[in-house]
């Protein structure tokens, strides 16, 4: 029946469609096209009498065009400065015989004077606020703000604070669910409470934190709840807090907590960095450790240790300019608002805060891999894999600079999966180092955290004390179970071990939704070995075990291959150190830190200081064990800044400066987080130090005596020495030497570094040379220079032989390059580098070639015209290596922006070219509460587990669909690959003034196009055209290992018309995903048609007809291969009596056949026609009803139970279904909303499934 009704009303509607289509033609050719407002306007000027040139003005209320102004079809001359026009009359002619004088003629009076105004006043006042508002005078009277003359409806009036969000509660009920309650709040205050305290607050009872995208440079945290108090004196935030270090040499921390935060400023407000920040409190940089209350611009640095806030600072510190030559730049800081005293002015600032921590601080060194830009995964200090890392907390640390988020920056980095990947603007390489300092959230123990400080100044006098303690709970271990043999095996630890080792085995009863095993007894080199194995038989002993990653080589089990459809992970035993999993279970232990530090400075003069600062360090490692660390620091010294001096020849305006200081730390002195600069220890040739005291690798005092002096004229004029002596007994006993020396002479600048080390480090003598020389000339418009640099480390025998035991680095580098001036239009560089690197042969007896690298690179930024931008970036590297075969690397960024014929053409590209890595992912489905997950599970195929071919995405939002969710499981498993990724979108219309036009021109503005291409691929094919052509690749082809496609092209006729429109669409979507079983491809490409037509005052017309083929391929989930061929076509028809109420009856007409059938259960064909109407009242600000009817019938051929029958069906049954709604939406007084909606199901052959939802909303 439905075979022989398909042809019929296939013919009907096409003859229906081009009578629908002339009808709409006509009806548009009889609309006469509202006529743009007229601007050309004429007045009469008068012109001055007895004379020639008159000046005038052309007052309007619009602006007027000067080029437009006219006389009788004659421009008129027009004085930009004065903003006056001049009209010249020739009165005076000469006479017809010579000798004669000139004839006057009789002037004019006046003439009419005609001209064009654009639709608005350009020269009036534009502002946010009025000027009056920005009376300084003013200012301590009343707060400046803005006049808000919107008128709220609200059940709470606060008046003096504004609010924004909403507070919701339901309730959902049904025959097929339980019940459940939903609930939502999202607050937002700001304002006075009373005349000297402001609100700001961000209240929020979402459970589920959102981790922002950590590719901007600014993030935005959606899940930060916090109250703010502040006044002139103090402030005082609760809920999440970000709690900083104030100035301080030895003490530096940045922690995410949720807790709450005091601060207190008498005399000026705020000495130094704010000790704690919600987004908007913004801490302000300052000079840490040498003399609180004074601020710095830039920094010198002592033997690698900067005595500021570094770029080896903790994480969120300020970071000043890079040392070098520009020196401290020491100011006193002074306010109007202090308290003078008998010894000066007297200013304190005092912080208390405490609350339960997020997470802890973490820092390692990444691995980099020749060519590999990322992503580069973050692993925990004690060996975690999997972490979470919290936003905005990391600091990504490149050869020694400090990196800047963004995409269009150096670097993004995906918070939950912990991974970092590099922009094109760094290449990266095996001789690249990684530092990233981060916090990542760990949820072992609660784990409490507290701080205070006082910073007090008297005069020239400033002090300041700290504490900071930081304790996980023993008893109170929310992600771990302990039962008694766990914290007997944890009481028992080495207090140097941070983990504890326990079986990971439990004996629990059956569950189908877990993967669970069974203990068997096995013969291993015959002794007789417990050993777990995948559970296939409900009836024996249930066993849940938690797998290890150990290591390759000393595990006994691995994944499972032979399970890997199984809805978890696997694992299967191989034999002693035939694996890397162990069926083990770490433990952390709880861990205390806690820190008192204090330190005084004084100043001597308007350039001189002397400072000295003490520390003292807990540490325990393991609270289950009584024993703990204890250490102390302390450093002393003095600085002078800016000291002018006398007027001797060349140092005339030079500046003086100079610092010493002495550091000493005992062997169990352990930081918070790291307070020295990131390359400290490498630059002495030695591991981490502090950090090592940190976690008991080492145990040693130090001794550090750094002195520096250097003058200074400006940033291209002056001359640095620095020296520092160090003695660690046993590890570093040495001397390092630096000197940095600016000059410039005419048009040429020069510039020098020089490093050298000479030191006992360990077991070896480490002598170290590095340093940069540059010279270039910049008094053309194209600057050419050139660079020699190298870095030459020979950790050699004690002995005095010529045995080379190592070498951190070896190198020598050329570079030559030129350059646009800063100030030019279009910026450009381009430079060459040859290098050259050694390492120690195999007999440690010299140094041979490790291997040569030329690099080849430019950057381009330009603006071509007024409405197109361009920046290009390409590098291009050949590494000759001496172990390994030849490798070019090829790097590229093109950003292209454009914007044609009056905006009407925009066009957008992004093309770019690097080398990364593709990570092998793996998942599983998780049970949720019914309604909250987005995929249902199905049986079939009789297995007794679960397996991931029998889940589902839910087609529809009953919770009966709702009940799992799917989980991305971390993987380690990565694969270097080629990334390409291109973006372009094209955005098409006519000019609007041809739509005034006749002709082709009036014919082509009823067009409109929308296009968008984006691919991102990644391939393993080496081939230089798969890497650079976007569009050479194959779906099936096994070098590729992933791929994202998107075309979508739109062609609109008549978009903006009422009366009649059509849209042509054509989309396209490819998606490849490398998993740990294999890869699974989809695909979806579709056409369709929209037609769109008033066909009366009431009634409109819609008629949809589409084409889509919707495929999937797996290739270890044979049974989930299909192709769906499916034709739709959709007539839809609205009466619409009023503006409140409106009828709308649609009827759906859908085929799905699968066409690449894998066995007889693969055939499925289906036809559905659904009818549907639906019925809506809408009375504005008042109330919306809408309830509506479907009918779907399916017939349906093929084995409705197979998975290819599933996703034919959607959920729905062969023979007649039904399904209704009803939806009130009622809006009482004061943002008060009700909600009920009732819908309900009928499937043939199943029972009714009736669903209730109820919601009560408020709007502040």
């Amino acid at each position: 029946m439905s075979s022989s009704f398909t042809p019929r009303f296939l013919r009907f509607w096409l003859l229906l469609i081009p009578l629908w289509i002339g009808a709409g033609t006509a009806v548009w050719a009889q609309q006469r096209p509202e006529l743009p407002p007229n601007t050309r306007r004429c007045v009469w000027v008068r012109l001055s009498p007895d004379q020639d040139l008159t000046e005038f003005e052309l007052p309007d209320t619009l602006t007027v065009v000067p080029s437009s102004v006219s006389i009788n079809g004659r421009a008129v001359a027009y004085d930009v400065r004065t903003d006056r026009y001049r009209y010249s009359q020739l009165r005076r002619v000469a006479a017809p015989e010579a000798g004669q004088p000139d004839v006057v003629l009789p002037g004019l009076d006046s003439v009419l004077v005609c001209y064009r105004v654009l639709p608005l006043r350009l020269a009036a006042p534009q502002f946010r606020r009025p000027r009056g508002l920005l009376d300084s005078v003013d200012f301590p009277r009343r707060t400046f703000g803005v006049q808000d003359f919107a008128v709220k409806e609200q059940i709470l009036s606060t008046p003096g604070i504004n609010k924004t969000g909403n507070l919701a509660r339901g309730i959902s009920f049904g025959n097929a669910q339980n019940v459940f309650v939903n609930s939502s709040l999202n607050l937002q205050l700001e304002g006075k409470l009373t005349e000297n305290i402001n609100l700001t607050a961000a209240i929020s009872d979402q459970s589920v934190p959102f981790q922002p995208e950590g590719n901007t440079q600014q993030l935005q945290e959606f899940d930060r709840i916090y109250i703010t108090l502040t006044s002139q004196r103090w402030n005082l935030t609760a809920g999440d807090v970000v709690l900083r270090n104030k100035p301080d040499y030895f003490l530096r921390f940045y922690k995410n907590v949720q807790g709450a935060a005091l601060e207190v400023n008498l005399g000026q407000p705020g000495i130094g960095l704010s000790g704690f920040s919600t987004p908007q409190l913004t801490p302000v940089p300052s000079y840490p450790g040498v003399n609180p209350g004074t601020y710095s611009t830039t920094t010198i640095s002592n033997g690698g240790q900067t005595p500021n806030l570094n770029q080896g600072a903790a994480p969120g510190s300020a970071a000043p300019s890079a040392p070098g030559l520009a020196g401290t730049g020491l100011t006193s800081s002074t306010s109007s608002s202090e308290t003078s005293g008998r010894f000066g002015p007297v200013r304190s600032s005092t912080t208390v805060a405490g609350g339960v921590a997020k997470g802890k601080f973490g820092s390692i060194d990444v691995t980099p891999i020749e060519n590999v830009q990322g992503p580069y995964r973050l692993r925990g200090p004690n060996g975690e894999q999997y972490i979470i890392v919290l936003a905005n907390s990391e600091r990504v640390f490149l050869d020694g600079r400090l990196m800047t988020r963004g995409f269009d920056n150096d670097y993004i980095i995906d918070y939950n999966q912990a991974e970092v990947t590099f922009s094109p603007q760094h290449l990266i390489t095996n001789n690249s180092r990684i530092k990233i300092d981060f916090e990542y959230s760990d949820f072992n123990y609660a784990r409490s955290l507290y701080s205070a400080s006082h910073y007090q100044q008297v005069g020239r006098l400033a002090l300041h004390g700290n504490f900071y303690r930081e304790a996980d709970n023993p008893d109170n271990s929310p992600n771990l179970v302990l039962n008694d043999s766990d914290r007997v095996a944890l009481r028992d630890l080495n207090d140097n071990v941070a983990q504890a080792r326990v079986p990971g085995g439990l004996a629990t009863s059956y569950n189908r939704q877990e993967v669970q095993y069974t203990r068997e007894t096995q013969l291993v080199g015959g002794q007789p070995v417990e050993i777990y194995t995948y559970l296939t038989d409900s009836l024996r002993q249930a066993y849940t075990v938690r797998f290890t990653d150990v290591g390759q080589g000393n595990g006994d089990y691995k994944l499972s291959v032979a399970q890997a459809s199984a809805n978890g992970r696997v694992y299967e035993y191989v034999g002693p150190g035939l694996g890397n999993y162990a069926s083990i279970r770490l433990i952390p232990a709880p861990l205390q830190k806690q820190l008192i530090s204090a330190g005084a400075s004084y100043q001597i003069d308007s350039t001189s200081t002397v400072f000295v600062d003490v520390a003292s360090s807990e540490l325990d490692l393991n609270r289950f064990s009584p024993q703990s660390d204890k250490g102390q620091a302390m450093r002393v010294g003095y600085v002078v800044q800016d000291r002018k001096l006398p007027g001797l020849g060349i140092l005339r305006n030079y500046r003086f400066r100079s610092a010493l200081d002495y550091e000493y730390t005992s062997p169990e002195f352990a930081p918070i987080d790291r307070y020295r600069d990131i390359e400290f220890d490498r630059n002495w040739s030695t591991a981490s130090t502090v950090q090592g005291n940190a976690t008991r690798r080492v145990a040693r005092a130090d001794n550090i005596l750094n002195f520096a002096v250097g003058a200074a004229k400006d940033a291209d004029n002056a001359i640095n020495y620095r020296l520092s002596r160090r003695y660690r007994s046993g590890e570093v006993d040495g001397l390092q030497h630096w000197l940095d020396v600016a000059r410039q002479i005419g048009g040429v600048q020069m510039r020098g570094s020089l490093f050298l080390l000479n030191s006992q480090a360990g077991a070896g003598k480490s002598t170290w040379a590095r340093g940069e020389a540059t010279a270039r000339y910049v008094r053309g418009r194209v600057i050419p220079g050139y660079a020699y640099r190298f870095d030459k480390n020979r950790v050699t025998s004690p002995s005095g032989d010529s045995v080379v035991l190592s070498s951190a680095n070896y190198f020598d580098e050329h570079n030559v390059f030129i350059q646009s001036q800063d100030t030019a239009k279009t910026k450009f560089r381009a430079d060459y580098t040859y290098r050259r690197d050694q390492t120690p042969n195999a007999n440690q007896s010299e140094l041979q070639r490790r291997g040569t690298a030329q690099t080849w690179q430019g950057t381009m930024t330009t603006r071509l015209g007024r409405s197109q931008d361009l920046a290009v970036l390409a590098t291009y590297r050949d590494l000759a290596a001496r172990d390994s075969a030849r490798q070019r690397t090829v790097l590229t960024k093109v950003d292209w922006n454009a914007s044609l014929l009056q905006n009407q053409v925009r066009s957008e590209l992004s093309y770019s070219v690097a080398t990364g890595r593709e990570l092998r992912r793996d998942f599983s489905f998780v049970a949720v509460p019914n309604g909250q997950g987005t995929h249902y599970f199905q049986e079939s195929n009789g297995e007794l587990g679960q397996q991931k071919e029998e889940f589902f995405e839910a087609p529809t939002p009953d919770a009966v669909y709702r009940t799992h969710i799917k989980v991305y499981l971390p993987t380690d498993d990565y694969i270097i690959a080629f990334t390409n990724r291109f973006s372009y979108r094209l955005t098409t219309a006519a000019p609007r003034n041809w739509r005034e036009a006749g002709g082709w021109r009036a014919a082509a503005a009823r067009f409109s196009t929308i296009s968008t291409v984006t691919l991102d691929r990644r391939t393993t094919d080496k081939s230089l055209s798969s890497r650079l052509n976007p569009f050479a690749f194959q779906t099936e082809d096994p070098l590729l290992l992933s791929l994202n496609k998107l075309l979508r092209n739109t062609l609109y006729f008549n978009r903006s018309n009422p009366i009649f429109g059509a849209e042509l669409t054509v989309q396209q979507t490819q998606q490849k995903t490398l998993l740990a079983q294999g890869s699974d491809i989809r695909n979806l490409a579709a056409q369709s048609l929209l037609l769109r037509r008033t066909l009366a005052q009431s009634f409109t017309g819609r008629l949809t007809t589409s084409r889509t083929i919707r495929q999937n391929n797996s290739n270890y989930l044979k049974d989930r291969n299909f192709r769906l061929l499916i034709y739709e076509l959709a007539p839809e028809i609205s009466y619409q009596p009023n503006g409140t109420l409106r009828f709308t009856g649609t009827y759906l007409r859908t085929t799905k056949t699968n066409t690449t059938p894998v066995n007889d259960k693969g055939e499925a064909r289906g036809t559905f026609d659904e009818l549907g109407i639906e019925t809506r009242l809408s009375q504005v600000s008042k109330r919306t009803v809408t309830a509506s009817t479907r009918y779907v019938g399916v017939g349906f051929k093929g084995d409705a139970s197979s998975v290819v029958g599933l996703e034919v069906l959607n959920a729905l049954r062969p023979g007649s279904n039904f399904t209704w709604n009803l939806n009130i939406e009622q809006r009482l007084s004061n943002g008060l909303n009700v909600n009920l909606a009732y819908d309900g199901r009928k499937s043939n052959g199943l029972k009714v499934v009736n669903t209730g939802r109820m919601q009560v909303s408020v709007l502040f």
